[in-house]
């Protein structure tokens, strides 16, 4: 899980605006197999999953739009810390671009 969080932390500083709709494309389909039932460590990957997303919806506006929906359905994931980030990335997304 160590060297995921470091690749993460690599791809989140490299990440620019011109490639941001795909890697955004790349998290959400990452974030997407952590359902699978044998998916190793699925919740942990999960929770650094939605945490990356957040970190990149708020530097690039224009792809936040885009991953909404798909972590609306992980409001209700038994995987507490994972749903609480999800509800800090709506309530940050709707505070700082719905006026």
């Amino acid at each position: 899980m160590e060297v995921r969080r470091k690749a993460m932390s690599i791809v989140l500083s490299m990440t620019s605006g011109r490639n941001a709709k795909d890697v955004m494309l790349f998290l959400k389909k990452q974030l997407l197999r952590t359902q699978e039932q044998d998916f190793d460590k699925a919740s942990e990957y999960r929770q650094l999953l939605i945490q990356s997303i957040h970190v990149l919806a708020i530097r690039f506006s224009e792809v936040a739009t885009s991953v909404v929906h798909a972590l609306m359905d992980f409001l209700g994931d038994s995987n507490n810390p994972s749903a609480l980030d999800v509800v800090a990335f709506v309530r940050s997304v709707y505070c700082r671009f719905v006026q």
